[in-house]
């Protein structure tokens, strides 16, 4: 782990790692269509394809248990809580592709987990941009067939088209698709690249030099305050970090950075070095996007020629409560207020 000292500490809203690669899965299609049907078989077939997805019964439903919560929180009851009805039309448009983007921390092994992260990739083709919405996971939502619970049960107890439906039912948009990459796919992204270059603050570096691993410096001495040259196993570290500064939303922001990162270091690597990240991600990838699908959404995006991303999150500042339900800290939001804001800032409606 090398520190560098001279990377532009300035962060822009370019496009993160994981439209990076939704757009270069894409154009790798057109590419190959240039070339023979046998190969693009080839490419798309190393993406895995959902089929049908079991659903849990509704008496195997879980629900998380916090440990350690503050009392300064309200507590409420789940009966309590009553949904205002918001608009209950799905917002849909010609001009505009949502892919959902879902990270899910599974072991190998392991079956379908909660989802630990979801981002909406919006493509806005009439306005040539993308649009970025990450919804936190500690948002308390109706979830259909089940009782309300966190927004990333919704993964676990039903799959991308649960996932889907919640979305739906509680913020009014339409989702086109879905794209998981699961983390170790991250991982390996990054050592191919020879790691990606983070600025740690020094409770960040604090928690770290008390984790597992290798986090020593050059000189052998623990970290500091700096910009450091991460591994995938370290910038995976660095990005689960939940307990330094403001809880999940500062982790989600250490998300992001990871991926603006790593987005830079594609921009600075030869054609040959981005092809192979991609093939090796290409395993990792697992989506309900038919090939005929992406195909299509491959023409489309590839020749909108996006080159920044505007970023949002859900819910919105001012639009939701704090509170504990069912021994779980909840983000309870109004409805009608984000999908006000996610209308307006979507579709321009």
């Amino acid at each position: 782990m090398e520190k560098n000292e001279n990377i532009d500490n300035k962060r822009r809203k370019k496009l993160p790692l994981a439209v990076k690669i939704l757009i270069a899965v894409f154009a790798v299609c057109i590419v190959v269509i240039g070339c023979a049907s046998t190969a693009l078989l080839l490419t798309l077939n190393r993406v895995n394809k959902v089929g049908e997805e079991d659903r849990i019964a509704r008496e195997e439903e879980s629900f998380e248990k916090d440990t350690n919560l503050p009392d300064d929180v309200p507590r409420v009851d789940e009966k309590d809580i009553i949904w205002k009805d918001a608009d209950k039309t799905v917002m849909q448009d010609k001009d505009v592709v949502n892919i959902m983007l879902i990270g899910q921390d599974k072991r190998e092994g392991q079956g379908r987990q909660r989802s630990d992260s979801m981002i909406l990739a919006t493509f806005n083709k009439k306005e040539k941009k993308v649009m970025l919405t990450s919804f936190m996971r500690d948002l308390y939502v109706q979830i259909p067939g089940y009782s309300d619970n966190r927004i990333n049960a919704a993964y676990a107890f039903g799959g991308m088209s649960l996932l889907d439906s919640t979305i739906e039912k509680n913020f009014g948009i339409h989702v086109d698709g879905n794209v998981e990459v699961d983390f170790q796919g991250f991982e390996d992204a990054i050592d191919i690249l020879g790691g990606v270059a983070v600025e740690l603050n020094q409770a960040e570096a604090d928690h770290l030099n008390q984790s597992s691993g290798n986090w020593k410096n050059e000189n052998s001495e623990n970290l500091g305050a700096g910009i450091y040259n991460l591994t995938g196993e370290q910038a995976l570290a660095y990005a689960r970090i939940r307990y330094v500064g403001n809880s999940d939303y500062e982790r989600t922001d250490r998300q992001r950075q990871i991926l603006l990162a790593l987005f830079e270091k594609m921009k600075q690597t030869s054609p040959a070095k981005t092809v192979e990240t991609i093939n090796q991600l290409l395993p990792h990838i697992t989506t309900d996007l038919s090939n005929g699908q992406i195909l299509g959404y491959a023409w489309e995006v590839v020749n909108m020629h996006v080159q920044t991303a505007e970023s949002y999150r859900i819910p919105v500042d001012g639009a939701y409560q704090s509170a504990v339900v069912r021994e779980m800290m909840v983000l309870i939001p109004d409805l009608e207020k984000n999908q006000e804001y996610l209308r307006k800032v979507l579709y321009n409606k």
